[in-house]
């Protein structure tokens, strides 16, 4: 009579242990794979308050990034910085202000990069990205005040040296076409020198970005400096490239090429 239910008994013990047998195998990689997905995190705190990194995961050793723009303005740059140990911050920022193109981020729009960040990340059990500074095309900003300033400031040192260079580009555009040649040849290189060694203050002033009466200025920054220097290379450049066109090609195309950069650093100016 008892025999029938201890043969379903058996026959459910049976079943059961396969049943604990799997379960115990799929808590035991559900419980091994998770600090795996745990040391793949990146964090990010945000200090803007109408755009955001919607997408932030190691990509093959470096950062990958989307950034979106929820305001009503385009973004010309931005920064984000990271702690790479106790005692390096590592910065990076992408400035659209001085792009060729044209690029921004438009409101509303997002946009995709690929960072690295110094050290192996892969070895980081957890890296941490502070979105930390958004400038609009407006020159209004959100985030961190000292790194706002300082980008303002490389932007000031840059703007400074495309502001001195202007006139001398104004000045040979206006050559007739027999005198446009000659002159660039023998003295484009030293009116450029004269002109970008020229002192900031009278520039600066004219920005309103130094007074007498004010002892703060923006012209004594690490960040104005490395703006500045980066603003005399690229004027050098600019003209080596110009005055290696203008040995090739006539003087109608050396003007078009002179006037093609003299409305580039007007336009930089405004922008900067």
């Amino acid at each position: 009579m008892n025999q029938f239910p201890f043969s379903r008994r058996k026959r459910f013990a049976f079943l059961l242990i396969p049943m604990l047998i799997g379960a115990a195998y799929l808590g035991s990689a559900v419980l091994s794979s998770s600090p795996k997905k745990d040391a793949r995190i990146v964090k990010v705190n945000n200090l803007s308050r109408s755009c955001e990194l919607l997408i932030a995961e190691r990509h093959n050793g470096h950062v990958k990034l989307l950034i979106q723009n929820n305001s009503n303005k385009a973004i010309t740059a931005y920064a984000l910085t990271s702690n790479t140990d106790a005692r390096t911050v590592f910065t990076f920022e992408e400035e659209f202000a001085t792009s060729e193109g044209d690029f921004v981020i438009p409101s509303g729009q997002s946009h995709e990069t690929v960072i690295a960040i110094p050290g192996s990340i892969d070895r980081q059990a957890e890296v941490i990205l502070n979105f930390s500074a958004v400038i609009f095309e407006d020159k209004t900003s959100e985030g961190d005040e000292v790194i706002i300033r300082g980008i303002e400031d490389n932007r000031l040192g840059q703007k400074i040296q495309f502001m001195k260079a202007l006139p001398v580009l104004d000045k040979f555009s206006r050559l007739s076409d027999t005198e446009i040649a000659y002159y660039w040849t023998k003295a484009a290189g030293h009116d450029f020198e004269v002109a970008l060694n020229a002192p900031d203050a009278e520039l600066l002033e004219q920005l309103n970005k130094k007074s007498p009466n004010n002892r703060e200025t923006h012209n004594e920054s690490e960040q104005f400096e490395e703006g500045s220097q980066y603003g005399k290379g690229y004027t050098f450049r600019t003209y080596q490239e110009l005055k290696d066109a203008g040995e090739k090609a006539g003087a109608v195309d050396l003007r078009d090429r002179i006037i093609r950069v003299r409305d580039f650093y007007a336009k930089m100016i405004a922008r900067l």
